[in-house]
C-alpha cells in the first residue's frame, strides 16, 4: 500500500485557531459584517440569468476576484474546494486531471467554455481532462450539482461546470504577471481588455512550464533515480462583443490550448519470474495535446424585449498524441494519436411571457467524430513483443430540441419544469425532463429548495464503434447495442442566514440513481474485450456548508461533503473507485491591511478505494485519507503593481490521489504583476 498520512495535526491546530477567532469576531457590531448577497446572476442553471436565491439547484461561483487572490493557475486548482466535487490529478501540473460531482463517474461530468461544451470525442470515455485548462481571463466559473440534461444533454449526470471569460469595456487596460520558483517553474501572463461605445474585447496569452516531481512513486522505481516529469502550456483566450444595433448583438469567442507533459508509462520491463510487467521511470516519454474551442453567436431581441432570439455555432478540437521512443530495449514503444472533433449548431429562444413565466424553447444539431491510430510494443521477453495497436474512424449525428417554463409565484415561490428530447442516430431516442423549487420565508429569511430530474450519457464513439487488435489475436471491439447510461436523481436542501447576516449556514441532501452504467467486458477463453451495460450505481449524500464574513476584511467558508457509493452488477455489490465516502475543505481570506491579502486553504480527501496501477492487474486497493494546505500572499503597494507568493503543499504531504501517482511535495513561486 502507498504511504500516505492520516490528518496532520499542524493543520488542525490552524483549524482550531480560525474556529476561535471566528467566534471572538462574532460579537462585533452589525456595521461591521459584510453582508452575504444573494442578488448575485446565474445563468448556468436556467440559461436565463437569473438572481441566486431564485435558483432551486445547487451552485457554487468562484468569481474573478477569488482566482486572483487564491492564485489558481488551473481549472483543476479552482474546483478543488467545491462541495460535492472531487479532483484526482495522477501527478503534479499537466498530468491526467479528472472531476467527479456528486459521487458520478468523471465521464457525467459536462464542461463548457463560454458555451462551448469541450468534452472529448476522441477520448474514449468522451470525459474531459482537467490538466490543460488555465483560468487566466476567467470572469466567473459556475459549478451546478444533479442532473442537468434536460438543459444541456448528454454527459450531465452529474453535473455541469461553465467557464465565463470577461467582457472588455470602457479604456484598454493591460496585464503583465511573471512567476518562478521550486522544481524550474517558470509562468508568463499577459491580458488586455478595453472597449467602445458598442464594442469590447478581452484577450489574453499564458505560457507555463515547470519540472515537477516525478509521479512515479519511490516503491515503484525499481531502484531507479527520480526524473522531473515536465510540463508547457501555452495558452490564448480571447472575446470580442459588438452591438450592431440597438437590438442584435454579435459575440466571438476561442481559446487555443497547447500542452506538453512528461509521463511514466504504466509498463516497463517484463518479470518472466511473476509473469507480470513493471512501472518504471521514463524520461523521453511524454504527452502533446492540443485543443481549440470557437464560437459565434447572434443575440437577437424582438417584440420590444419580450422575445430575446439566439443563433449560435461551436465547434471543438482535440488531437492527443503519445510519444516514447525505445531508450532501453527493455522499454515501452509508443506511438498513439487521438483526434476529436464536435461541431454543434443552435438556436435558444427566452420568452418574456409575462411576470410570471419565463419560456425558454432551443434546439440544435451536432456531429462528433474520433480517429485513433498508432501503437503500443510491450517488450516481454523471452516471448514476442506484445503489440496494441488503435484503429478507430467513427462519426455521430444528434439533433435535441428542449422546452423549460420558469415560473415566480409571488416573493416566495420560484421554479423552473423542463423536458427535453435527443435523437443519437446509433440509438432510440432519449427523454430526459426535470423541476426545481425554491421557497423563501421572508419572516426569517429561510430558503428551502429542491429539484428532481432525470440524466443520460450517450456512449462515445469509441465505446460504440472502437477498435483496439492486438497481435495475439484478440481485440477490444466496440458495441453499436449500446444504450445510454441513465439517471434519476433528486435534492433537498436549505440555506440560513444567522447574526445579522455575518454567517450563512446551509446543508443539501441528495440521491442519484444511475442505471445501464457501461463497464468494460474481457471474455474469459478468447481475451476479446468490449463495452456492455452491465451495472447500476445508487449514490445518496449531504453537503454541509458554513460561511463567515465576521468582519469587512474576513472570510471563511467551511463545506463538508459525505457520500455512500453502492455499485451493483450481475454478480454482486462493489465499492466504485476514487470516490472517498467524505471530503472537507476550509478557506480563509483575510485582507491583513489595505495593500496585503492573504488566503488558506486546506484540503481533506478521505479514504476510498482504487484500481492497483499495473498494466496487467484488475486488483483494488484501499487508499488512506490525507490533507494538504495551499497559502498565499498578495501585496500591493500601489494601484499598478503587486508582488505575490503562493506555497502549494504547505505541510509537505506525501500522498498518492490515484495509486501508483504520487502528488508534488511542498513547492513554492513568487511573482510580480504590472497593470498598464
Amino acid at each position: 500500500m502507498s504511504s500516505q498520512h492520516q490528518y496532520h495535526p499542524f493543520l488542525f491546530s490552524i483549524a482550531g485557531c480560525v474556529v476561535l477567532v471566528v467566534s471572538g469576531f462574532l460579537i462585533v457590531p452589525a456595521s461591521a459584517a459584510e453582508n452575504v448577497s444573494r442578488d448575485t446572476i446565474v445563468v448556468t442553471a436556467t440559461r436565463v440569468p437569473t438572481p441566486a436565491d431564485e435558483i432551486g439547484s445547487s451552485v457554487t461561483l468562484i468569481s474573478a476576484e477569488q482566482i486572483e487572490q487564491r492564485q489558481y493557475r488551473s481549472l483543476a486548482e479552482a474546483l478543488r474546494g467545491v462541495p460535492g466535487l472531487r479532483v484526482v490529478q495522477s501527478g503534479g501540473p499537466g498530468q491526467q486531471a479528472s472531476v467527479f460531482i456528486r459521487g458520478a463517474s468523471s465521464s457525467h461530468t459536462l464542461v463548457l467554455i463560454d458555451g462551448v461544451d469541450v468534452s472529448d470525442p476522441g477520448n474514449p470515455s468522451r470525459a474531459v481532462d482537467f490538466a490543460n485548462l488555465p483560468v487566466d481571463n476567467v470572469d466567473r466559473i459556475e459549478i451546478v450539482r444533479g442532473p442537468q440534461s434536460t438543459l444541456y444533454g448528454s454527459n450531465a449526470i452529474g453535473g455541469v461546470i461553465n467557464v465565463i471569460t470577461k467582457r472588455g469595456s470602457g479604456d484598454t487596460r493591460a496585464s503583465l504577471a511573471m512567476e518562478a520558483g521550486s522544481n524550474s517553474t517558470a509562468n508568463q501572463y499577459l491580458t488586455a481588455q478595453g472597449g467602445a461605445d458598442r464594442a469590447g474585447y478581452s484577450l489574453s496569452l499564458s505560457h507555463q512550464k515547470t519540472h515537477s516531481d516525478s509521479m512515479t512513486p519511490e516503491r515503484l522505481r525499481e531502484g531507479q533515480p527520480e526524473e522531473a516529469d515536465r510540463y508547457r502550456n501555452y495558452s490564448l483566450s480571447s472575446r470580442f462583443d459588438v452591438e450592431l444595433s440597438d437590438t442584435v448583438q454579435l459575440n466571438l469567442s476561442g481559446r487555443f490550448i497547447d500542452g506538453t507533459s512528461g509521463f511514466d508509462p504504466e509498463v516497463g520491463p517484463f518479470d518472466p519470474g511473476s509473469f507480470s510487467f513493471a512501472t518504471a521511470e521514463d524520461p523521453d516519454a511524454q504527452l502533446d495535446s492540443t485543443q481549440y474551442f470557437l464560437r459565434a453567436e447572434t443575440g437577437v431581441m424582438l417584440l420590444d424585449g419580450r422575445w430575446d432570439m439566439t443563433l449560435a455555432a461551436s465547434y471543438t478540437h482535440y488531437e492527443r498524441r503519445t510519444d516514447n521512443d525505445r531508450d532501453d530495449p527493455a522499454r515501452t514503444l509508443e506511438k498513439v494519436s487521438f483526434f476529436g472533433e464536435n461541431l454543434d449548431f443552435s438556436i435558444n429562444n427566452d420568452f418574456y411571457l409575462n411576470e410570471s413565466h419565463t419560456l425558454t424553447l432551443g434546439a440544435g444539431t451536432e456531429k462528433e467524430d474520433i480517429d485513433a491510430s498508432g501503437f503500443r510494443e510491450f517488450p516481454a521477453p523471452p516471448f514476442p513483443p506484445f503489440v496494441i495497436s488503435e484503429d478507430t474512424e467513427a462519426d455521430a449525428r444528434t439533433n435535441y430540441a428542449y422546452l423549460q417554463d420558469q415560473v415566480v409565484f409571488g416573493s416566495r415561490v420560484f421554479g423552473t419544469l423542463g423536458v427535453r428530447l435527443d435523437d443519437h442516430e446509433d440509438f432510440d431516442r432519449e427523454t430526459t425532463w426535470r423541476a426545481t423549487g425554491v421557497y423563501k420565508l421572508l419572516e426569517t429569511e429561510t430558503r428551502i429548495t429542491a429539484s428532481v430530474g432525470t440524466g443520460f450519457r450517450a456512449p462515445s464513439l469509441f465505446e460504440l464503434h472502437g477498435l483496439s487488435p492486438n497481435n495475439f489475436g484478440s481485440a477490444y471491439r466496440g458495441n453499436p447495442d449500446l444504450d445510454p447510461e441513465t439517471s434519476f436523481g433528486w435534492d433537498l436542501g436549505f440555506e440560513q442566514p444567522l447574526l445579522q447576516d455575518r454567517l450563512m449556514v446551509g446543508a443539501t441532501y441528495f440521491r442519484n440513481r444511475i442505471d445501464d452504467l457501461i463497464q468494460l467486458v474481457t471474455d474469459p477463453v478468447t481475451f476479446d474485450q468490449t463495452s456492455e451495460n452491465v451495472d447500476e450505481v445508487d449514490i445518496k449524500g449531504v453537503e454541509v456548508f458554513a460561511s463567515a464574513a465576521p468582519i469587512k476584511s474576513l472570510k471563511v467558508q467551511l463545506s463538508y461533503t459525505w457520500q455512500t457509493i453502492d455499485q451493483q452488477d450481475d454478480s454482486s455489490d462493489t465499492e466504485v473507485v476514487r470516490r472517498p465516502k467524505d471530503k472537507a475543505n476550509l478557506d480563509i481570506d483575510y485582507q491583513l491591511t489595505k495593500h496585503v491579502d492573504l488566503y488558506l486553504g486546506i484540503d481533506h480527501v478521505g479514504q476510498r478505494k482504487d484500481i492497483i496501477r499495473a498494466f496487467d492487474s484488475a486488483d483494488t486497493i484501499r487508499l488512506n485519507s490525507y490533507t494538504t494546505a495551499n497559502a498565499t500572499v498578495s501585496y500591493r503597494p500601489a494601484e499598478d503593481w503587486r508582488l505575490f507568493g503562493r506555497i502549494e503543499n504547505l505541510t509537505d504531504e506525501h500522498y498518492e490521489p490515484a495509486d501508483g501517482f504520487e502528488a508534488p511535495g511542498r513547492w513554492y513561486v513568487v511573482g510580480v504583476q504590472l497593470d498598464i
